[in-house]
């Protein structure tokens, strides 16, 4: 609930895997010492608020698997201490803003199984990612495959796009 914005000491908010059904809340920018959010595997609406930009001590944002609509905020940009962002499987649309770039901090980058278009961003090229390479776990350090990004790509991840449907692209 809105409420939630006045927990103003909290560092790490952690409820995934629960049956929220609700917007994410713009309050949540007062949180400005979180460092850790957690709320993938809900049923969050809606978009992911501009208000996220205050949280300057964030490394680390989970929003996967949910149900989130319109556009990655360009305020995204501000979190310059994000060392892991997870938006996929969402319904997120538009392009990847290139502010994105001003995330140097970020080594796992995933958004893939959304509907977004457009162009990559030039400044994804910034980030100090293995955009080939693998986690501990097996997993990419990169992935927007299963979106509608156009080429031409990049050629930091030109190897790495995956899966697109450019069946709208010019």
């Amino acid at each position: 609930p809105p409420e939630i914005g006045g927990m103003t000491n909290l560092t790490g908010l952690y409820l995934r895997s629960n049956q929220i059904k609700r917007n994410i809340p713009p309050e949540i920018g007062n949180l400005t010492n979180l460092n850790r959010l957690i709320l993938y595997d809900n049923k969050l609406t809606g978009s992911i608020p501009q208000e996220i930009d205050s949280l300057i001590n964030l490394t680390y944002l989970n929003l996967r698997d949910n149900t989130l609509t319109d556009s990655i905020p360009s305020e995204i940009g501000n979190l310059i201490n994000l060392t892991g962002l997870f938006l996929y499987n969402n319904h997120l649309i538009g392009e990847i803003p290139s502010e994105i770039g001003n995330l140097t901090n970020l080594n796992e980058l995933w958004l893939n199984i959304n509907q977004l278009s457009g162009q990559i961003p030039e400044s994804i090229c910034d980030l100090d990612i293995d955009f080939g390479g693998m986690n501990d776990w097996g997993y990419e350090f990169f992935n927007i495959k299963e979106n509608q990004l156009c080429p031409p790509y990049p050629s930091c991840v030109e190897d790495y796009v995956g899966n697109q449907d450019i069946s709208n692209c010019p």
